[in-house]
């Protein structure tokens, strides 16, 4: 007979957590790959796809970068856009004595603002994509409403956090800026008609709900970006008196991605809360995070109710403004 006794085995006691199933969201997987066309470098999410327009040049270099499975997820950016008049009333004048002139069909920025810019985003997207570039490369911004002015950028003009619909009518929310350049004046029967410009355009957007877990990777891919000195030089033979502009601020991105980032984290999380809310009750979903890590979850409804443990407890209202890093399902 053996002296020995085997006690406990060392098997360890389960607990609470063990059987259940989280998975990530999609954000959360996210790695990121170097996308490097010669002109242009950035850090783009591994998977997805860039786009440039075959007929831009070097001052008005445009790219879009966006999930192929789902455009809805896209960041866009464009150097300078043109040829947009100050008034209606100078565009109605220019579009009667020059019907097929850019100026007269392109809506007029007023007053000269970030808001107004994209408040019209739509009507000039439309003309560009179907006049300009014969493809459908411009997002439409429908319905484009401010959420919150985060203030200027270095680069002058605002950054704004918007809500818009797409072409589908679908509710999306992003980042959006540009710089509103007059550069002068020329009158024609006592209206201004030099045209303005438009720099450092700069969108980021995703499903209205979801942007809160996106816009970190955006600012990511924003402030990585790089112009190459073969672009460097493109520009200089375009346009040698801007040319400063954007050598000066070859990493400027980095600044503005910077700035968005700090005015994210101060931001009024007050439409976070209810928009969140109201999604999580329209999808069936209950919202814990992990007293460990401090990471939030969406839980299928009446988790909290079955759950014996002490690990996942219920958010509080200011958790909702956080990113959510996976789901707990059945």
């Amino acid at each position: 007979m053996s002296l020995f006794m085997v006690v406990g085995c060392g098997t360890k006691k389960k607990t609470p957590e063990d059987n259940l199933k989280i998975t990530k969201t999609e954000a959360k997987k996210i790695k990121y790959e170097k996308y490097d066309n010669g002109l242009i470098s950035l850090d783009i999410p591994e998977g997805w796809k860039v786009t440039v327009p075959s007929k831009v040049t070097y001052s008005s270099y445009t790219f879009k970068v966006y999930n192929p499975d789902n455009p809805d997820y896209t960041f866009l950016f464009g150097l300078k856009f043109s040829g947009f008049l100050k008034s209606e009333e100078a565009r109605q004048l220019y579009f009667n004595l020059y019907p097929t002139a850019d100026f007269g069909n392109l809506a007029a920025i007023d007053p000269q603002t970030t808001e107004a810019f994209y408040k019209v985003w739509s009507q000039n997207a439309k003309y560009s994509n179907t006049t300009q570039l014969h493809q459908e490369y411009f997002p439409y911004l429908d319905n484009f409403e401010v959420i919150e002015n985060f203030g200027q950028s270095p680069l002058g003009g605002d950054i704004l956090r918007a809500t818009f619909t797409n072409k589908s009518g679908d509710k999306l929310q992003g980042l959006f800026t540009t710089t509103i350049m007059d550069s002068g004046s020329y009158y024609i029967y006592g209206k201004d008609v030099w045209p303005l410009s438009a720099y450092h355009n700069v969108m980021m957007y995703a499903p209205d709900t979801d942007f809160i877990n996106w816009q970190e990777i955006y600012e990511h891919c924003l402030g990585t970006l790089i112009f190459s000195e073969e672009f460097i030089k493109g520009f200089n033979r375009e346009e040698a008196t801007e040319v400063a502009v954007v050598q000066a601020n070859a990493k400027v991105y980095d600044e503005i991605s910077d700035m968005i980032m700090d005015s994210w984290e101060k931001r009024n999380n007050s439409y976070d809360i209810i928009s969140q809310k109201q999604s999580d009750a329209t999808l069936g979903y209950e919202r814990v995070y992990d007293t460990d890590t401090g990471e939030v979850y969406r839980a299928y409804n009446g988790f909290t109710d079955s759950y014996d443990g002490s690990k996942y407890k219920p958010v509080t209202d200011d958790m909702y403004s956080y990113t959510i890093s996976g789901y707990i399902e059945k």
